[in-house]
């Protein structure tokens, strides 16, 4: 008797002590409630000269005559990482003759000897070095390790645009420039094109995917891969329900164009308007997702999140958090008290039109409740005292003071305090 009555008084300790954990951070997956407060869709004029700025920086790489870069800026990592510390997948310090082996296969001094146009027939990474290994920092300290592997430049979509500058050594990889970042790509990834397949899909209307994770098939219904939000295809016409699209497939080392279909409910043509109900229905897509550094594991990280939530309604954004803060008109918020920011962000930002940039890190402001800002954003974690972390790990909605309710929170680390600009990237 003694023994359950001490085994019933455990568990209610036990229980007690529960209830006084720390709660999780409040985040939110549900777009629904800030929908009405989405302004009005742009007008025809605007969206049309925003899309033909989208579809100019998208072709870049087939309008260049050779990679933008010297050998000395396209071999930037080479001394940024140089001079670091470096651990690899076995969380051991990284071997200098692999380091050195991986320097030697990128020979820069080809750089441009190529000159190839080509295009991306699945998607793929983006690699600072010709390697898939990866590179840590100290995978001990907290923040790094998996997902920060910082050979990942960034992760690259099915048919995106590129030119070739020049190939690795062992001719594993091709070194290009993409129409957001130079990097190395797989040649099992990437086939040449003609100036007549560039040519054709350059005139073409466009359809973007929305359904996350679709399957993508040839003509003859053989998979090829799986397509992301924001994923782009030259469009052929409509038929029975369906988008009749082109896809890329490899012949050898050469682009073939075939012919496929994807449902209408997957996808729509671009760009679509920025109404409240589609503005919706590309947030819930990204919502929830996974956070992948550069795009680690083909998930999406700050930017990536920003970036694919605007390709729908034809609107481009560099690839990283500072230049995207850069784009349309900016508001400085540095210095200033937090009600002060809050103040100049609901009375100066337009909801799904405006970013919050600090550093390291871009948000998508969606709208106020009361004083209180709500931004949309992927993110990692919220920074603790000694260099902890609390994992979020997803697309979340939350306010500038996420975090503030966990007892060991760093409260220089909260989003309000570091918020830094705003700008609005579309009228």
């Amino acid at each position: 008797m003694i023994r359950l009555l001490l085994c019933a008084l455990l568990t209610l300790w036990v229980g007690g002590c529960a209830l006084k954990k720390p709660s999780s951070p409040a985040v939110s997956e549900n777009i629904a409630p800030f929908l009405k407060g989405a302004p009005p869709p742009l007008g025809e004029k605007e969206k049309s000269r925003l899309y033909a700025d989208f579809l100019q920086k998208r072709y870049t790489p087939w309008l260049l005559n050779e990679v933008n870069a010297t050998a000395e800026t396209a071999s930037w990592a080479v001394r940024h990482y140089g001079k670091k510390e470096l651990y690899g997948e076995n969380r051991l310090p990284l071997q200098k003759e692999r380091w050195r082996r991986w320097i030697e296969n990128a020979d820069y001094s080809s750089l441009n000897s190529l000159k190839r146009r080509a295009v991306t027939v699945y998607p793929c990474s983006l690699r600072l070095f010709p390697t898939d290994r990866p590179i840590f920092y100290d995978p001990s300290l907290d923040g790094e390790g998996y997902p920060f592997d910082y050979n990942q430049n960034s992760a690259v979509k099915a048919f995106t645009p590129l030119i070739v500058s020049h190939m690795s050594r062992d001719g594993g990889w091709a070194f290009v420039q993409t129409p957001f970042a130079l990097g190395w790509l797989k040649m099992r990834d990437i086939a040449f094109v003609t100036q007549e397949q560039t040519g054709r899909v350059m005139k073409m209307p466009m359809v973007t995917v929305l359904k996350e994770g679709a399957p993508i098939y040839d003509g003859k219904q053989n998979f090829l891969f799986y397509a992301k939000t924001a994923t782009i295809f030259p469009l052929l016409g409509e038929e029975d329900g369906f988008y009749r699209i082109l896809v890329p497939k490899k012949r050898e080392r050469s682009l073939k164009l075939e012919e496929s279909l994807l449902p209408i409910s997957w996808a729509v043509r671009m760009p679509v308007s920025m109404s409240a109900s589609n503005i919706g229905s590309i947030a819930k897509r990204l919502l929830g997702e996974p956070y992948g550094w550069g795009g680690v594991a083909m998930d999406r990280d700050c930017s990536a999140m920003t970036r694919d939530f605007f390709a729908p309604f034809g609107i481009w954004l560099p690839r990283n958090s500072k230049k995207q803060a850069e784009v349309g008109e900016v508001t400085e918020l540095k210095g200033l008290p937090e009600k002060e920011k809050e103040r100049l962000i609901i009375e100066k930002g337009v909801p799904f039109r405006t970013l919050l940039h600090l550093p390291g890190h871009i948000m998508l402001y969606v709208g106020s409740v009361g004083e209180k800002v709500y931004v949309m954003h992927n993110i990692w974690g919220v920074k603790m005292r000694e260099d902890r972390r609390y994992i979020i790990g997803r697309a979340v909605i939350s306010t500038l003071y996420l975090g503030k309710d966990l007892p060991d929170v760093d409260p220089e680390a909260l989003l309000i305090r570091r918020v830094d600009s705003m700008n609005r990237v579309a009228p």
